[in-house]
């Protein structure tokens, strides 16, 4: 009977050998056509890192036009309030109107003297750094925002106006 053990078991080797050396073929077989297309996989990559990057490019451009509007409006603003204090009667109110025009000068001179990819890039890192931070500011952000909307009326329906 030992024969017939070291048989059957070379015979389940013979048949494993067999399946195994069949799937490689049928992987070189299917990596024939995948090796064709890589070239092609490689330009239409190259290409997509070029749109993006000219996309990347425009959306920049328009964002440091954008921030160059929001600069000359925060300096108008602080104009203004320095104006308004230069006015102001009261020794408390006058503090507040300077206080505002200093948060103004500052927000736009910050703004002013780094590029949009550096801004993104900082409040990247600070996104990460404080997540809780964010998320309680957009919390408080959407109260403001909903209470807001809630005093505007704009929120009512017509049939609950009316009661």
């Amino acid at each position: 009977m030992p024969g017939r053990d070291a048989e059957v078991s070379t015979f389940g080797l013979r048949r494993t050998h067999i399946m195994a050396s069949t799937k490689t073929k049928e992987r070189k077989r299917s990596r024939g056509p995948a090796r064709n297309a890589s070239p092609r996989m490689e330009a239409a990559q190259k290409q997509v890192e070029q749109v993006t990057g000219y996309a990347r490019g425009r959306v920049m451009e328009r964002l440091d036009f954008q921030r160059g509007l929001l600069v000359s409006v925060l300096e108008d603003m602080a104009e203004g309030l320095g104006s308004a204090t230069r006015r102001a009667r009261s020794p408390a109110s006058q503090r507040m109107l300077e206080t505002g025009e200093r948060m103004f000068r500052g927000a736009s001179s910050r703004l002013d003297e780094q590029s949009v990819e550096a801004f993104l890039d900082r409040t990247g890192q600070f996104v990460r750094q404080r997540p809780g931070l964010l998320l309680t500011g957009l919390l408080g952000a959407g109260l403001l925002a909903g209470r807001m909307f809630r005093a505007s009326g704009a929120g009512d329906v017509e049939g609950e106006a009316e009661s």
